[in-house]
Formats: C-alpha cells, sequence, structure tokens
C-alpha cells in the first residue's frame, strides 16, 4: 500500500514526468477497485482482462464438461466424401516473340 502512495505523491509532485503521472493514475485506480471490493469477489481493475468462462467452475466439472463435448463429437457420422470434380483444363499461357527491331531503330553504345 505504501508503494502506492509514494507513486501517487511522485505524480502529483513538481516536475514529474508522464511516466510517474500513469503510475500514480494506475496507483490511484488500484486503491479505487480494492475500496470497491466486495467480499468473496474477484477484483476488477482496469485494463485487466475477463475472467475465462471457467473460471468459476471445479476441474472436475471442466473435465466432464470436456469428456461431454468429445462424446458428441466423436458420435457424429463420419463426413461423406466429397464428389469428384471434373479436373480443370490446364492453364495455357501464349508466348509471343516481339517484332524485330530494324537497324535504324536500335541505340549506338
Amino acid at each position: 500500500m505504501q508503494e502506492l502512495l509514494e507513486s501517487i505523491r511522485v505524480s502529483v509532485s513538481d516536475g514529474s514526468t508522464p511516466e510517474q503521472k500513469a503510475a500514480g493514475a494506475l496507483a490511484c485506480r488500484t486503491i479505487l477497485a480494492a475500496l470497491e471490493a466486495e467480499t468473496g469477489k474477484a477484483i476488477a481493475l482496469a485494463g485487466a482482462p475477463a475472467p475465462g468462462p471457467l473460471a468459476g467452475i471445479s476441474p472436475d466439472q471442466a473435465l466432464d464438461l470436456l469428456i461431454a463435448r468429445l462424446s458428441a463429437i466423436a458420435e457424429k457420422p463420419a463426413m461423406p466424401a466429397p464428389s469428384a470434380k471434373p479436373a480443370a483444363a490446364p492453364l495455357r499461357i501464349a508466348f509471343v516473340q516481339p517484332p524485330p527491331r530494324s537497324a535504324a531503330g536500335r541505340r549506338k553504345p
């Protein structure tokens, strides 16, 4: 807690750098989040990632869900093989020779 208060004190002093001000603002947000926290609930910090969808369940429940999902996938009938498509004609590129230059149109070295 003392580190947070010191960060705030430095950030509001004369001549503080933008980094010190940003650290002070983050310290203020951290203290505010701690003051607004409810007993038994996670503290929500600004900029922190949201908890995952499985955050509130036990590992046994997660394994049961995983097994049920994989069983449902395994029970699906196999996908039919895609029908054979007719082979496309190969790409043909016609090479064209440029017309020969006349002796008058050539540059001299």
